[in-house]
Formats: structure tokens, C-alpha cells, sequence
């Protein structure tokens, strides 16, 4: 983990923002804002993903959003609630906002950074495994593959995806892999062109059908 949150990623007025949100329930930072924000440092994200493990708490933040945006002198407004996810908009930001309830207990307890409690990157690492079966965002590949650069291997997190996701396998990800999309690419802190991406992406396919089909012994 950082030292301190990249501001490139996340600026101050961000993070008063996700401390605003912290200070009223139990909640932690989570996804690409996360990952690059508090340990990669590898692109920018334009999406607050605000995880709850209590629907309580979910609800008690949208009932919270006024006052947050009184506190905050900012707008805030609901574009999609589906009680248990919530989608927001914040204009004067540029971003989005999802405020979600997760079920499942983290692997690891987040720990913090400035002040913010930030999901742990044995999470990250897992949850991003499983973005890629659950929806074609090159995004998530670019994560993967950035994880995997810092040496987080995804045939060896696999086994923490499976805590999350119980239908995800080698064999599924390998075959969808073949035809995932490789932009457009997010805005990139570190050199990255859509070849690299894909070399990755059918490299990573490859790895991963070796590891459903084992070899026979020589």
C-alpha cells in the first residue's frame, strides 16, 4: 500500500467526499478508485464504489445524501436506486458514485490510508477476477493485468475469487478472454496501448486454458 492516496486519482475533495460518507456508517473504498488510489497507481477512475455489508447501511447513506451534499457544498443526485446498489452523480466532481451491499464478509479487514478505510488488495485482487466474468470492461483487464505485472499472479488469486464468486473457473475465463474487449482504454498513469492489452489479454487466455486442461506428463 501507499503512503498516502495518489492524488491524480483521488483528489482532496474526493476523499473529504468518501471520509463524509465513512463518518456516518461502516463503509469502505473499493474498486478501481482503490486499487490505482491507495496501490497501483496506474490510471484514473471516474467512479467512488462505496461498499456496505449491512443493507441498513446502504439505505441510512441515501437517506444521508442531502445533508452530505449541504456539508460538502456539493449536488449529489440519485440516477438509479435498486435499494441494494445506488447509483449517484456528482456534477461538480465529474464523477459517479455507487453506493452497493455486499453480502459476502472481505477476505482480509481493509486497512487505512488518510483516514479511510480501503478494501484490502487480497480483496481487490479477487474482486477484479470476478469483474471479469460478471461484465466486458477493458478496464478490469487493465487492472488484472497491472496486478499481475506487480507480480499478484491471477492463476494463483483464483482460489480467493472462488470465496466470492463459486462459478468462476479457469476454463470460463480462458474461453471468455478469447473475445474481451481491449478498449477503449481507461486514462492511463502508466504507458499502455490497446497491442499491449491485447497480447496480454490472449496470453492470459492461454495460461488459463493450460491450467483447466493439465497437461499430460512428458
Amino acid at each position: 500500500m501507499r503512503s498516502a492516496f495518489d492524488r491524480r486519482v483521488a483528489s482532496d475533495a474526493v476523499l473529504g467526499l468518501i471520509r463524509r460518507f465513512q463518518s456516518e456508517v461502516p463503509c469502505h473504498l473499493g474498486g478501481g478508485t482503490a486499487l490505482s488510489g491507495a496501490y497501483l497507481g496506474h490510471r484514473l477512475s471516474r467512479d467512488i464504489d462505496l461498499f456496505c455489508h449491512a443493507i441498513e447501511d446502504v439505505r441510512h447513506l441515501v437517506s444521508a445524501l442531502p445533508a452530505i451534499a449541504d456539508d460538502l457544498n456539493q449536488t449529489i443526485e440519485i440516477r438509479r436506486d435498486q435499494r441494494s446498489h445506488v447509483r449517484c452523480v456528482l456534477p461538480g466532481l465529474d464523477l459517479d458514485l455507487d453506493i452497493v451491499h455486499e453480502a459476502l464478509p472481505d477476505l482480509e479487514a481493509g486497512p487505512q490510508l488518510e483516514g479511510i478505510v480501503t478494501e484490502s488488495l487480497l480483496d481487490l485482487r479477487a474482486s477484479k477476477l470476478t469483474c471479469l466474468l460478471s461484465r466486458s470492461e477493458p478496464r478490469d483487464l487493465v487492472d488484472v493485468m497491472m496486478l499481475d505485472r506487480a507480480g499478484f499472479r491471477p492463476e494463483v488469486d483464483l482460489v480467493h475469487a472462488l470465496r466470492k464468486d463459486a462459478g468462476i473457473d479457469p476454463g470460463t475465463l480462458a474461453w471468455l478472454l478469447r473475445s474481451f474487449p481491449v478498449e477503449p482504454l481507461p486514462m492511463m498513469l502508466v504507458p499502455l496501448s490497446v497491442d499491449d492489452l491485447r497480447t496480454y489479454r490472449d496470453d492470459l487466455s492461454e495460461r488459463l486454458r493450460r491450467l483447466a486442461v493439465p497437461q499430460p506428463p512428458a
